[in-house]
């Protein structure tokens, strides 16, 4: 009796674990697999009946937590920035000082006032949003991925400093000084050099054109850059990947900087009222296409928390473009009759073409999480980002002023410059990066 109870049990309790195998792989079969994150059965419907995934070469360590089920293979993103955007080299005014000197003239000390340089007055730049936008598809050919991003952005400041308008009217009405010991005067290193001999203020010991007020403006003008990805990700560990890519990249954009120099005055000496205004613009305008190569690796901490980074270099091929308009005008009232001078416009153009070197840096955490199964996966990133676009401004600047006389009778004194250079400078955007991705 013993022996067949025990028989009996044994079956009973074999059909039993049949049954319960049997119901697990139906429910396997209708569910697909589910991550430890999941309950049972499934918390979403099963989308197919996934296979275990086989490693690509050697990569057998890719974490359980990563591999998505039912992958359609297509991930979306869309970012927003929070930059700013600056350019190198654009001081819009100097700040000088009269500083007295004595010279030796005719074996008698007299004293004099040199000009020195106090500070320089740089244009900055706020923080201003853009976006980025792609879409990429990760491919089941080797574990290849594509990405197509495009980003946009604009950026603007205007920037002043002023000085005392009173300097200039000490001495005498026949001999009126140029300024007092410890006086301030503004210098605008932009205008056109040939007005530096015209003799706007009546003032006689100094030939270069100073200012009261110098005001500047700096604008980037819808920054546009469009990347095709392709690369490919390798985890080297149970903890970090590293995702080497290459792309072709296309950008345009247009970038102005303007100046308004300005002197208004009275001189109670002379009775002279002076007035003027000299306005500068320049306007860069870029496009072009080239390659760019870089390296993402990312650090995870575990399967919820990563740290990222980017580091590419990018050579662009295009056409440049340089343009200065000089709008120069100003009013003089002496003894009741009015005097325009100067009353000067000109506009000139610079073409050319060049190869533009562009580095990209980034780093952040970013947050992942898979869902419905593992059949998506969300990720959000909080990140810094810098862009440098080297010898990207290029402005002239004229300088070497010098007169001469022209005709016998009347006398008339010509100004004119003898050279010319073209300032360059670096662009750089950067700043605050919010990411969301989806992947399917």
């Amino acid at each position: 009796m013993k022996k067949h109870f025990l028989a009996l049990s044994l079956v009973a309790t074999s059909g039993l674990i049949a049954q319960d195998a049997a119901e697990t792989g139906t429910h396997q079969e209708q569910n697909g697999y589910c991550n430890s994150c999941c309950c049972s059965p499934c918390c979403c419907k099963p989308c197919c009946v996934p296979k275990p995934k086989k490693c690509i070469d050697c990569e057998c360590y890719t974490p359980a937590y990563y591999d998505l089920e039912c992958d359609w293979g297509l991930f979306l993103d869309a970012e927003f920035l929070y930059w700013y955007a600056r350019e190198t080299n654009l001081g819009y005014a100097a700040k000088i000082q009269a500083k007295p000197r004595t010279v030796v003239s005719d074996e008698v000390l007299e004293p004099r006032l040199v000009f020195a340089p106090n500070r320089i007055q740089n244009i900055n730049t706020d923080w201003e949003p853009g976006f980025r936008v792609g879409v990429g598809w990760s491919s089941g050919c080797d574990g290849w991925d594509y990405f197509l991003h495009w980003t946009w952005m604009r950026n603007r400041e205007t920037r002043s400093t002023t000085v005392d308008n009173t300097y200039a009217l000490i001495g005498t009405t026949t001999d009126p000084m140029y300024a007092a010991e410890d006086e301030f005067l503004l210098l605008n290193p932009w205008i056109n050099a040939s007005f530096h001999n015209v003799n706007v203020d009546n003032n006689i010991n100094s030939n270069l054109l100073t200012f009261d007020k110098v005001s500047a403006r700096w604008q980037l003008q819808n920054y546009n850059s469009v990347d095709l990805e392709i690369g490919r990700k390798y985890w080297l560990s149970k903890c970090f990947t590293l995702r080497p890519y290459a792309a072709i990249r296309g950008a345009w954009h247009k970038t102005t900087f303007q100046t308004t120099s300005t002197r208004n005055f009275e001189n109670e000496l002379t009775s002279d009222t002076i007035a003027f205004s000299f306005k500068d613009r320049f306007r860069n305008r870029c496009w072009g296409a080239g390659i760019l190569g870089g390296l993402q690796p990312n650090w995870h901490f575990c399967s919820n928390f990563i740290l990222f980074s980017n580091f590419d270099v990018a050579l662009i091929w295009g056409e440049f473009e340089a343009q200065k308009r000089e709008t120069y005008l100003g009013t003089s009232i002496s003894n009741g009759t009015t005097t325009i001078d100067p009353n000067y416009c000109n506009s000139f153009n610079h073409k050319f073409f060049q190869m533009t070197a562009i580095l990209d840096t980034a780093i952040g955490f970013r947050w992942e999480e898979c869902w419905c199964c593992d059949s998506m996966r969300s990720a959000l990133d909080i990140g810094w980002e810098h862009h440098i676009w080297f010898d990207q401004n290029h402005r002239i600047k004229s300088y070497d002023f010098t007169s001469a006389s022209v005709g016998a009778s009347p006398v008339v004194a010509e100004s004119g410059f003898r050279g010319f250079a073209e300032a360059t400078g670096n662009l750089m955007l950067g700043g605050l990066v919010v990411r969301l991705r989806l992947d399917f």
